[in-house]
C-alpha cells in the first residue's frame, strides 16, 4: 500500500472511531485542545515531506500519525469553541459570584427544570474548594497532583499551604498531607477520588485552580493526561519539577529564587512552553525524534544539550531534561 492509501485508511477508521466512541460514551476527548493544537499538522507534513526520500520508515509513522490527527484536529475545529466559552463563563462567575447570584440561582433553577424534563443530557458541573491549612514552621512541601484529562492552573499565592477550587462533572478531588515535624517538611498529594469514568455523553468537565504557599521550598510532580496545564512557578522557590503528559498544551514559568531548580519533563503529542528569567543560567538536554525546538539565546553543547552563555558561571541555575513524542519545545526567556 502507498502512503496516499495509508493516509486515508488511517483518517477513515480514526473518524469511524471518534463519531462511534462519541455515540456510545466510550472515552473523553478535549476538543478544545485538538481544535488549538493543528499547527502539529502542519509539522507532520514537512517531516513526512522530508523522509519520503531519505528515510521510507520514518515517512511511514509520519503518515499513521498524520491519518489520525487530521480527522482529530477538523472535529475539534467544529466543537473547540465550546471550551473557550465555558472557560469564559468559569473565570467571571468565580471573581465575580456574588455580583451574580441571582442569575446563577436562576440558572441552577433552568438546569433543574431541564433534568426533570429530561432535555438536560449534558453531566452536572459541581465546584467545590480544598485546602490544608499553612503551618509556619515548614520550610520545604511537596505536591504530588495526580488528574486525567482537563485543564490545570496555578498561580495566585495562597495564606494556606495548599488550596484548590474544582469544577468537576464527574468524581472529586481529594487531598492528604503528610508532615515531618523533625525536617520541617510536608508532603502534599491531591488527586482523583475515582479516576474510572463512566459517561453517558462522552463530555467531562475537569478544572483545577491550585494556589500555593510562598513561604517553603516546592518540588512538584504532576501527572495529567490530556488538555491544557498553565503552571505559573515564578513566585515559588522551586527545587524541582517533574511533569507527565498525554496530549498536551503545556506552559510553564519559572522564576530564580532557589539556586538551582531541576524540571524533568515527558509527553506525547504535545505543546511544552517554558519561561525562564534571563538573569538565570538555564542547561536544556532533550530527546526525542519527532521535536520541534525553538531554544532562542541557547548554545548546542553536543548530544542534544543546550546552554546559555556564561552558565557554568551562573549563581542560580535552571536544569532541564525534555523527552517528548510528537512535540513542539520552546524556551522564552524573560
Amino acid at each position: 500500500m502507498n502512503r496516499t492509501g495509508l493516509f486515508w485508511g488511517i483518517a477513515l477508521i480514526t473518524l469511524g472511531v471518534v463519531f462511534l466512541g462519541h455515540n456510545y460514551g466510550w472515552f473523553y476527548i478535549d476538543w478544545g485542545f485538538f481544535s488549538n493544537f493543528w499547527p502539529v499538522l502542519i509539522i507532520l507534513a514537512g517531516l513526512n515531506l522530508i523522509f519520503a526520500r531519505r528515510n521510507p520508515g520514518a515517512a511511514v509513522v509520519t503518515t499513521v500519525l498524520l491519518g489520525v490527527s487530521v480527522p482529530l484536529a477538523i472535529v475539534g475545529a467544529f466543537h473547540g469553541n465550546r471550551w473557550d466559552n465555558d472557560r469564559d463563563s468559569y473565570h467571571y462567575n468565580y471573581h465575580d459570584e456574588e455580583d451574580n447570584e441571582d442569575s446563577d440561582e436562576a440558572r441552577e433553577r433552568d438546569e433543574e427544570n431541564r433534568d426533570r424534563n429530561g432535555e438536560n443530557d449534558r453531566p452536572k458541573v459541581q465546584t467545590s474548594h480544598i485546602a490544608e491549612p499553612m503551618d509556619p514552621t515548614i520550610t520545604q512541601a511537596s505536591l504530588k497532583f495526580e488528574s486525567g484529562a482537563g485543564r490545570f492552573y496555578i498561580g495566585s499565592l495562597s495564606d494556606s499551604l495548599v488550596e484548590a477550587d474544582t469544577r468537576m462533572s464527574v468524581s472529586k478531588y481529594s487531598m492528604s498531607v503528610s508532615r515531618n515535624a523533625e525536617s520541617n517538611s510536608a508532603d502534599v498529594h491531591v488527586k482523583l477520588d475515582d479516576d474510572s469514568f463512566n459517561l453517558k455523553s462522552g463530555e467531562l468537565v475537569n478544572q483545577v485552580d491550585l494556589r500555593l504557599n510562598q513561604k517553603p521550598s516546592w518540588s512538584f510532580e504532576f501527572g495529567i493526561g490530556a488538555g491544557q496545564a498553565n503552571f505559573d512557578l515564578s513566585a515559588y522557590t522551586v527545587r524541582s519539577v517533574k511533569l507527565e503528559a498525554g496530549a498536551a498544551d503545556l506552559d510553564l514559568k519559572l522564576g530564580e529564587r532557589a539556586p538551582l531548580s531541576d524540571v524533568k519533563i515527558e509527553s506525547g503529542v504535545a505543546s511544552v512552553t517554558i519561561k525562564i528569567p534571563k538573569t538565570a543560567g538555564c542547561q536544556v538536554e532533550t530527546k526525542g525524534a519527532l521535536n520541534i525546538k525553538k531554544l532562542d539565546g541557547f548554545v548546542e553543547i553536543g548530544g542534544g544539550v543546550y546552554q546559555t552563555p556564561g552558565y557554568a558561571a551562573s549563581p542560580k541555575k535552571i536544569n532541564i531534561a525534555y523527552e517528548g513524542g510528537v512535540s513542539r519545545f520552546a524556551i522564552e526567556r524573560y
